[in-house]
């Protein structure tokens, strides 16, 4: 076991909620972290797209990633023990074997999608599309403005609310501005990290983006309007 000093929710561990990604047998599954502690982290065992929850010997190791301000956090773990939790589905009970590293952009894959998006900063709101998102954080496009300029843009830190169309449906959580920048023709690049607990919200962003299919994913019309409120 590898108790660190001076651990940080999100970089060093993940928070509760967030999704989790590991691969199994060559697959990639998605969990939900339950309880997390410089000692354990809880985890409930992902469910495969046949609907089966896979079983592992006690003992079995795994690396986790977890999606943490627009990068990725991979870490050892090791399975202690399987326990039934209050949502009544079975979890894993992890041991860490080593410190968390920044890992790679496949560990949590990001799908390229064009969504309508509204996002709302204190007293602004900004009109554009997605371009891709995961269950960690969205890219966002937002059309040229005049003289566009590093001031016009949000501040890394900027807390908000990110509004999406998923499916016809309005979705809406709550983010922080992880770097902005305007492109050579324009346009205006924000990406945001998705923050807050796991609520109904947030369940139904990281459905979509588990179901996202970057082979065939039905289209959505970019002008159709979706409300920021």
């Amino acid at each position: 076991m590898v108790v660190g000093t001076n651990s940080v929710f999100g970089r060093d561990r993940p928070e509760r909620g967030s999704s989790l990604h590991v691969v199994l047998d060559g697959v990639p599954l998605v969990s939900t972290a339950g309880a997390s502690s410089e000692v354990e982290l809880v985890a409930e065992v992902p469910m495969t797209r046949s609907g089966r929850r896979p079983r592992l010997a006690l003992g079995t190791e795994l690396q986790v990633s977890w999606g943490w301000r627009d990068k990725v956090r991979t870490r050892p773990y090791r399975v202690t023990d399987v326990v039934s939790t209050v949502s009544g589905h079975p979890s894993w009970r992890l041991e860490p074997l080593a410190p968390s590293v920044e890992g790679t952009r496949r560990a949590v894959p990001r799908h390229s999608l064009a969504l309508p998006a509204v996002l709302v900063l204190e007293e602004s709101r900004w009109s554009g599309q997605t371009v891709d998102l995961s269950v960690a954080g969205v890219r966002l496009a937002f059309p040229p403005v005049t003289s566009a300029a590093v001031g016009d843009l949000p501040e890394p830190g900027t807390a908000g609310e990110l509004a999406l169309l998923l499916d016809g449906e309005r979705v809406a959580v709550p983010v922080s501005v992880v770097r902005a920048s305007v492109l050579p023709d324009g346009t205006r690049d924000v990406r945001v990290f998705v923050t807050g607990d796991l609520d109904e919200q947030r369940i139904k962003l990281r459905d979509f983006v588990q179901a996202a299919d970057l082979a065939a994913v039905p289209g959505q019309a970019k002008d159709e309007p979706v409300s920021a409120s």
